[in-house]
């Protein structure tokens, strides 16, 4: 029995199937998944060995097929998702949104939050349109924006850096 039947002939077959033979393809799909995981446990033994000596599966003349079910990956478990790459952004003041809520002018974090103040009736306004009254608290909130920046970055810097040195990719300074 083929298992790579196109969804046309899938159809074609269920109609034609009965409780029997219903179950003999059963049997039949879990002896090819038997049949699989043996591979599977197969291919992480060879997968360790060859890590053990230094070689990758690429290089022994494996292919592997992105088809295969895996159900235990060594080595996705000990490296780990690769984080993403962590670039510092400058906070430019002038590109900044303000608001007003009861009285205090707050800095906008994301233009997610735009939408939800505009429906509460709260104006978002630049940098350049913030009223005067205001114009002390401005530096403050940048100030602190650019020192959450910093902690946000180092973090994720941390990350990267454990996982870049389990990798023998770069590793990146703090700021």
């Amino acid at each position: 029995m083929s298992l790579l039947l196109d969804k046309k002939e899938l159809k074609k077959a269920a109609k034609e199937i009965t409780t029997v033979k219903l179950h003999e393809v059963i049997e039949t799909l879990n002896s090819v998944l038997a049949e699989r995981q043996k591979e599977t446990e197969v291919l992480s033994q060879i997968r360790a060995l060859a890590k053990a000596q230094g070689f990758t599966l690429e290089q022994l003349g494996y292919q592997l097929n992105a088809d295969v079910v895996v159900s235990h990956d060594d080595d996705t478990e000990s490296k780990g998702k690769r984080p993403v790459k962590p670039k510092f952004k400058t906070i430019n003041k002038e590109s900044q949104f303000f608001y007003v809520d009861a009285g205090k002018l707050h800095l906008l974090k994301t233009h997610t939050m735009k939408k939800a103040l505009l429906d509460r009736g709260i104006k978002v306004v630049p940098f350049h349109k913030v009223d005067t009254k205001y114009a002390k608290d401005i530096e403050a909130l940048l100030a602190e924006a650019g020192t959450q920046a910093i902690e946000n970055f180092n973090s994720k810097v941390d990350v990267w850096n454990s996982w870049a040195q389990a990798n023998g990719e770069e590793i990146l300074s703090k700021k």
